[in-house]
């Protein structure tokens, strides 16, 4: 039988939704996601990998392709072209036949029924909001509360935490412990820090107003976008030493020279390859650099960026993984 070895990139479409079929792959070697485009927004099916068939269904039913195939690591597969194909399943025994095309119509079927409810739980969230715009809605409901709830306490202004949550809980119409776990990723992420008053509790510390508003647009971005660009988790050491470099060297203002630079990350994070690090930080753009010529080259650090950033990134992680229990279920509170 004439068949062809292909070898396709990651994010390789092998098949469109709505296509007519061209042939059968079998994937040797990679992975493959399946999913469906509804109304723009890609709902997966699952995900196929070596001995498994692309396009078998329609082949045998005639159709167009019910769903879109696309490689998500470097795939390689063998493709048998429907000329070459079609003679043997001409001379398959015509039951033999009716069982292969009612197996596929009960895939096909309970596909739709998968897509069915992937599209109701899009409506759902879409209707409820997201996690993401829950933190976003807490964020500006502290922020509003920060800068009216104060009670001047032994000459600082304090914020006393007894009721927020449970007046969180009636505003926006959420399960208390669902806010809750929400508003504690705020203070283990660094947007806010909390301490217990023998008096009134557990208390704000020096909230910096500004700081959650931005992180409450933050997230509403991320409600809109998913958690794209987002810098990766292994750089977060890197950016920490970044950080404590800037506070060492107040006096550079965040300048300083490139040939110096990569000696500064190797002391500061007890490593041997601060070029190699010193030319990623570049690639992802949380260092940017300045000058006319290598001699003159100068690194610029933004140090409270960097920190605002990882900050507001790593509650937006958290909020992505929260369970999802029931958000819109009140729970009373005594």
């Amino acid at each position: 039988m004439k068949n062809a070895s292909i070898v396709l990139p990651p994010k390789t479409v092998v098949v469109q939704e709505g296509d007519e079929t061209k042939g059968i792959y079998v994937i040797q070697e990679g992975k493959v996601e399946l999913f469906n485009t509804i109304e723009g927004h890609e709902y997966p099916l699952g995900e196929i990998a070596r001995g498994q068939i692309i396009g078998l269904s329609t082949l045998l039913s005639k159709e167009r392709h019910v769903v879109t195939a696309r490689t998500v690591v470097q795939t390689v597969a063998l493709f048998y072209p429907l000329e070459a194909i079609n003679p043997y399943f001409n001379e398959v025994n015509p039951i033999i036949n009716i069982f292969i095309k009612s197996a596929t119509e009960r895939i096909k079927f309970f596909s739709q029924q998968l897509i069915e409810v992937r599209v109701n739980e899009k409506k759902l969230i879409k209707s409820t909001g997201s996690p993401h715009q829950h933190g976003s809605q807490l964020a500006y409901l502290l922020a509003a509360f920060v800068r009216q709830g104060t009670i001047e306490h032994d000459d600082n202004k304090i914020y006393p935490l007894k009721s927020f949550l449970v007046n969180g809980e009636l505003i926006l119409n959420k399960k208390f412990d669902y806010l809750e776990k929400i508003f504690n990723l705020y203070s283990t992420g660094g947007l806010i820090k909390t301490i217990f008053d023998k008096k009134y509790g557990n208390i704000i510390l020096s909230p910096n107003v500004q700081l959650i508003e931005d992180f409450a647009v933050f997230s509403a971005n991320i409600a809109k976008k998913g958690l794209t660009g987002f810098i990766p988790i292994k750089c977060h050491k890197w950016v920490s030493g970044l950080i404590r470099i800037h506070k060492r060297f107040k006096e550079n203002s965040g300048s300083f020279m490139k040939v110096d630079f990569a000696n500064l990350i190797n002391k500061e994070l007890g490593r041997e390859d601060g070029d190699d690090i010193l030319v990623q930080l570049l690639s992802l753009k949380l260092l940017s650099e300045k000058g006319a010529d290598q001699a003159s080259m100068r690194i610029l650090l933004n140090a409270p960026m960097l920190q605002k950033r990882v900050i507001f990134e790593s509650i937006s992680r958290g909020i992505n993984d929260i369970d999802k229990i029931k958000p819109d279920e009140k729970k009373t509170v005594a």
